[in-house]
């Protein structure tokens, strides 16, 4: 909860009138698993809507760090499901 919080926070996009549902961009986020810092971010399952995908790439990459575990520790890779109307 806490990291969708972070990635909300940090993407900009105005949902079209014309997107129905909730369409989900996929991305693999690769993390510095000692410090949790982002080396890269790559989609790999298009929303179908090449907009949100842009956005939801920036609003991940914007987050710079994610937060690790209680035990200090992060993994190296994680996927982000995201749609441009999640909570």
């Amino acid at each position: 909860a806490k990291l969708s919080a972070m990635i909300r926070q940090q993407t900009t996009y105005r949902v079209p009138s014309d997107v129905r549902g909730n369409p989900k961009a996929v991305f693999r986020v690769e993390l510095d698993p000692g410090s949790g810092r982002i080396r890269s971010v790559r989609l790999t399952k298009s929303s179908g809507v090449p907009s949100w995908d842009d956005a939801a790439g920036r609003g991940i990459e914007r987050v710079g760090t994610f937060p690790c575990d209680t035990s200090g520790s992060c993994p190296s890779v994680i996927e982000i499901s995201r749609g441009p109307r999640d909570d």
